[in-house]
C-alpha cells in the first residue's frame, strides 16, 4: 500500500539540528528559539510556535516567521530514527518513528512534548498571546494536538492554532465527504490519525467520550490556512493512503471538506477558513502572505 507520494524523502537524515533544547521526560527536544526558554525575558508579548513539515527542517520554518522585538519564535524539531542513527552527538535527543510524531505516538508522546513547551511559556511575564502554527505534516500535528492536547488549558494566555496545508485531518466519527454529502467510512479510514479508531496513543484518555474532544476542539481558536494552488493530487508527500483519499483528492479540497464537515456536525461554522491566492505548498509564502500575517500576528506586523 502506497502511503504518500515520494514518501521515501522523509528518510533522509536532517542536516541542521536545533541549537537549543528543552528537557522533557529525561530526553532533550531539539529546537530553535529567538530567546532562551530558561531565561524568560521581559518585553516579549507574543509567542509563535512553528511546527515543521515531514522533512524536519525546523530552521527553515524558524526563519519563515517574521522576527520582531516583542515576539518569541520557537521551532521545535521532531527528529526521527533516521536523524539519530549512528550519530553519537545526537544521543539523548528525543526522536520518533517517521510517522509517529505527527499523531502523538512514541515512547514520549510528541503531544506531551508540546504540553511542556507551552507550559514553559508561562514563565515569560509579559506574554499576552500564543500562536501554534504548522504547515504540511506540521499542520497535521497542530490539528490533532488542538483536538486532544492538554497544554493549552495550562497556559494563562489565549492560544490560537493555525493549521496550514496538511495532507489529512482528524475526524470525530465515520462520516466522510462525498461531494456535498457524507458516507460512512470503514475501520481502515477511521484509524488514528484520521479518526479515533484504535489503537490510540496512550496520551489520549480512552474514557473521555469523543464528543467531548469534538466540543473542546470546536471551542478552540483554530484557523485553516489553505494555499489556493495546493491542488495537485500528485504533489510530493501528499498522503494517498485510503484513509487520506477518503478525505478528498488534494490538500486544498481536504481542507475545504473538513471545514464543511465541522460546520455540519456543530450545526454552525465554528472556525475560520482562509484561502491564500497564488500560493501552493510553500510555508514561507503562506506565512508571509497578507492572509498568513493576519492569521499569525493579528495586527499584520
Amino acid at each position: 500500500m502506497t502511503f504518500a507520494n515520494q514518501a521515501d524523502i522523509q528518510n533522509v537524515a536532517i542536516g541542521e539540528l536545533g541549537d537549543d533544547s528543552l528537557r522533557v521526560n529525561g530526553g532533550r527536544l531539539a529546537l530553535f528559539s529567538s530567546a532562551p526558554l530558561d531565561e524568560p525575558r521581559r518585553g516579549l508579548t507574543e509567542a509563535i510556535v512553528v511546527v515543521h513539515g515531514a522533512l524536519r527542517n525546523a530552521l527553515d520554518y524558524f526563519r519563515s516567521i517574521e522576527q520582531a522585538a516583542h515576539r518569541l519564535v520557537i521551532a521545535p524539531q521532531f527528529l526521527t530514527e533516521d536523524d539519530v542513527r549512528e550519530r553519537e552527538e545526537r544521543a539523548g535527543y528525543l526522536h520518533w518513528r517517521t510517522e509517529d510524531w505527527k499523531g502523538g505516538l512514541g515512547d514520549v508522546s510528541s503531544f506531551t512534548v508540546m504540553d511542556e513547551l507551552l507550559r514553559a511559556l508561562n514563565a515569560f511575564p509579559d506574554l499576552r498571546r500564543v500562536t501554534v502554527v504548522g504547515n504540511s505534516a506540521g499542520g497535521q500535528f497542530v490539528n490533532r494536538y488542538a483536538a486532544v492536547g492538554h497544554g493549552p488549558d495550562d497556559l494563562r494566555v489565549p492560544v490560537r492554532f493555525v493549521v496550514a496545508n496538511p495532507s489529512t485531518y482528524l475526524y470525530f466519527d465515520k462520516d466522510r465527504p462525498k461531494g456535498h454529502s457524507y458516507i460512512q467510512c470503514g475501520d481502515l479510514e477511521d484509524q488514528w490519525r484520521y479518526g479515533f479508531g484504535g489503537p490510540l496513543p496512550p496520551y489520549i484518555d480512552v474514557e473521555e467520550p469523543i464528543r467531548e474532544y469534538f466540543r473542546r476542539y470546536t471551542e478552540r481558536d483554530v484557523v485553516y490556512l489553505l494555499g489556493e494552488e495546493d491542488a495537485d493530487p500528485g504533489a510530493v508527500l501528499l498522503e494517498v493512503h485510503p484513509a487520506a483519499e477518503a478525505q478528498g483528492r488534494t490538500r486544498r479540497e481536504r481542507g475545504e471538506n473538513y471545514h464543511r464537515y465541522l460546520a455540519y456536525k456543530a450545526g454552525e461554522v465554528v472556525h475560520e477558513l482562509v484561502h491564500v491566492p497564488g500560493v501552493g505548498h510553500d510555508a514561507t509564502a503562506m506565512f508571509s502572505s497578507p492572509q498568513g500575517r493576519r492569521c499569525l500576528f493579528g495586527d499584520g506586523r
